[in-house]
């Protein structure tokens, strides 16, 4: 049987060779591109896989999918998980492709790889502090808000509002229209929808960490 096989390859062969000569060189290098990234992204799967075969991780990769933008110390109080075992474990989560980190202030916050956007990730980051996402829902509601109406409907001082909108203003996610001495917020007109998915998303009674 093996000398049948062997008889037919070396009989076949010089046919076959001379109909690949008359493949144009780049159908050649294509086909050559192909079958090398074919190896990669199995490989990456494959790995990704492996990362996952590990109940920890799991139940790590698991709470970030269902809560995206979670920060360190809040992941680490949920699944009552030491801080150096959860250190390496979202390292590797990270380092192979699972997880993506984004960096929110003092706060680095996790979420699932592929599945948002950047400006996504900063909505749901902004939307994870209280009182900003208490802006931006109110903001959403009722567009050209002036400083005074929005102080009084979430009962803060001025002070600390101005605080905030600078915040927010300095990542994009909301624009001021001052006239005279009167001073109105508005979202940003291309993160509107953004922020009214991420809000769905999170949920208003979903705790903010």
């Amino acid at each position: 049987m093996i000398f049948f096989i062997s008889f037919l390859a070396l009989t076949c062969a010089p046919y076959y060779y001379n109909q690949l000569l008359k493949i144009p060189k780049v159908h050649v290098e294509k086909a050559m591109m192909f079958s090398v990234l074919s190896v990669f992204n199995w490989r990456a799967n494959s790995e990704s896989s492996t990362l996952l075969n590990q109940t920890t991780r799991m139940d790590i990769y698991n709470f970030i999918r269902d809560n995206p933008g979670i920060h360190f110390r809040a992941l680490s109080n949920f699944l009552n998980m030491p801080i150096g075992v959860l250190q390496y474990h979202l390292g590797l989560l990270v380092n192979g492709g699972l997880l993506y980190t984004y960096r929110d202030g003092r706060y680095k916050r996790y979420f699932e790889s592929k599945r948002f956007t950047e400006t996504e990730m900063k909505v749901i980051s902004a939307l994870r502090h209280a009182t900003s996402s208490k802006i931006l829902a109110a903001l959403l509601k009722n567009p050209q808000t002036t400083h005074k109406d929005l102080a009084t409907q979430l009962d803060i001082s001025s002070q600390a509002l101005s605080w905030q909108m600078r915040c927010l203003e300095k990542i994009g996610l909301i624009k001021r229209e001052v006239k005279s001495m009167n001073v109105k917020y508005s979202l940003d007109e291309t993160i509107c929808f953004t922020v009214d998915q991420c809000l769905t998303l999170l949920n208003e009674k979903d705790s903010r960490f």
